[in-house]
């Protein structure tokens, strides 16, 4: 795992059969990753929002985000299918996609955090929230479900799909970071360390921003790709330029395995996450029990720069190794890790824990084995990344349906469906510790059992998620060998193609 290696595979493999793209292409246009985490984060302040700025009670707030999950269930099919069935244009097909889904996104967010905040409460306040948290939902599936087709249609090349998939990572990271930093050091001093209304307001603003950035970054890097030259062969391989209706979706859910396998993974991994990451539980860990959080802000940046270095490492592992194995060994790798936070954190128990924002011994063992953590999980998220592009690539040689769109469809409503059940479940668990009216804030006095909720949700649900994935793993065909004679025989399609015209 040399830097020579590693720089060759953002070049290519240089074989005829493959799709590729140059590296300053796909830096750019994965930069639509970082745009999306944006969004993401700033709605993860959303029960905060709820409950600040249109008083919905603590409890009220979970059932919101838990009903949310069924309107998602029907956006993401219908966006699906308008993407996968929408023609090239002049102006492209993913560019126009993604410019409707943030400009929704970024209006629905002023909407709820600045334009109609406070100006609302009771059952009044309940409908206005539910109007505008809609509305984003809508904007954001049609971000998440362009976004995600990203690496599908940039290049199906082996050796770049690693690459691609980890700057797609790296701006995931990347953009949390920068947020979070702004968010610790600059707003919410400001706020005497409190997320009331006016500091998410002035938070949505700063992240709107940053969001635009990354949208022009991603706008350049597609360019090469979203045209007719391009996307329109791919959208034509099967002989015409077929239009994709919910007849195909449903086929391909119910005949493509890797899919269903991927699925599993996926749901899994999303419902740890969500609810190991979320506002409310971080609020806990950092602002509570360890009770620095500018000082966890600092170590956990640390943790994702210095993780970045071994991530990029492990993108070669990738592709040396295929996504198969790779999920496996660094889902394993993930499980250690997690358990050796837990085991430090339960070693210096619930008021012992804030030794971890003062120099020393704790500090330098949770900051090693953050960047651990944050290394494994980044590896394991590109590998995810991969595994979708895989089998976009598996349903266009079975069925001669080109449908990232679809395959999209199914990563973002796992996605937001479980960032749903879990903000649920974190806002349910917290009102049984006894926060039924106001949220958890940084300088609460740490308890026994807001510990051990902290523990569950920060170290336990993670490890659940990975050991599924060791299970799905061992139903899923798309290894490195199988994927090498699937874009073999996309390229003989391709061809054929050409010759008939």
């Amino acid at each position: 795992m040399n830097l020579k290696k590693i720089i060759a595979g953002a070049k290519g493999s240089q074989n005829g059969i493959y799709r590729t793209a140059s590296p300053v292409s796909m830096i750019l246009a994965s930069a639509t990753s970082g745009g999306k985490s944006i969004f993401m984060m700033l709605m993860m302040y959303a029960s905060y929002m709820a409950n600040e700025g249109y008083g919905v009670a603590v409890a009220v707030t979970g059932i919101i985000l838990a009903v949310k999950t069924v309107f998602d269930g029907v956006c993401d099919p219908f966006v699906a299918a308008i993407f996968d069935r929408m023609q090239v244009g002049k102006l492209g097909k993913m560019r126009k996609f993604l410019l409707i889904g943030y400009g929704s996104a970024a209006l629905s967010a002023f909407l709820m955090y600045n334009l109609l905040a406070n100006k609302f409460d009771g059952v009044l306040g309940i409908i206005v929230f539910c109007i505008v948290y809609a509305a984003f939902v809508v904007g954001y599936t049609v971000l998440s479900i362009g976004g995600t087709s990203v690496p599908t249609i940039l290049t199906n090349d082996p050796k770049q799909r690693p690459f691609l998939n980890f700057t797609a990572t790296l701006y995931q990271y990347v953009a949390p970071i920068a947020t979070n930093t702004i968010m610790a050091f600059t707003i919410l001093p400001k706020h005497d360390n409190q997320y009331n209304a006016e500091c998410l307001a002035e938070a949505c603003i700063v992240f709107i921003v940053l969001a635009v950035v990354f949208m022009l970054l991603s706008f350049i890097g597609l360019a090469p790709v979203d045209n007719e030259k391009v996307l329109g062969e791919l959208m034509s391989l099967n002989g015409k330029n077929k239009k994709i209706g919910f007849r195909e979706m449903w086929n391909m859910l119910k005949v493509n395995k890797p899919l269903r396998c991927y699925i599993v993974t996926g749901t899994t991994d999303k419902l740890a996450n969500k609810m190991s990451t979320d506002s409310i539980v971080i609020v806990m860990l950092t602002g509570i029990l360890i009770a620095n959080y500018q000082v966890s802000t600092m170590i956990n940046n640390a943790g994702m720069i210095i993780g970045l270095v071994f991530a990029f490492l492990g993108g070669v592992f990738i592709a040396k190794y295929g996504v198969k194995i790779s999920t496996v060994v660094w889902s394993y790798v993930n499980i250690g890790i997690s358990v050796a936070m837990f085991v430090l954190c339960v070693v210096l128990g619930p008021y012992g824990m804030s030794k971890i924002g003062v120099a020393g011994v704790p500090m330098i063992l949770y900051i090693a084995l953050m960047m651990g953590k944050n290394a494994a999980a980044m590896i394991l998220n590109t590998a995810e990344g991969m595994m979708r592009a895989d089998i976009a690539d598996y349903e266009l040689d079975r069925s001669g349906n080109f449908m990232p769109g679809m395959v999209g469809a199914c990563y973002t409503f796992i996605e937001k469906t479980i960032s749903s059940v879990g903000s649920a479940i974190t806002a349910a668990a917290v009102a049984l510790i006894g926060y039924k009216t106001v949220m958890p804030q940084m300088g609460d006095e740490p308890t026994i059992s807001l510990f051990w909720l902290t523990m569950i949700l920060s170290f336990g649900a993670p490890v659940i998620g990975w050991i599924c994935n060791i299970i799905a793993m061992k139903f899923y065909e798309l290894d490195r060998e199988r994927m090498v004679e699937i874009q073999t025989n996309i390229a003989e399609k391709k061809k054929a193609l050409k010759a008939a015209k």
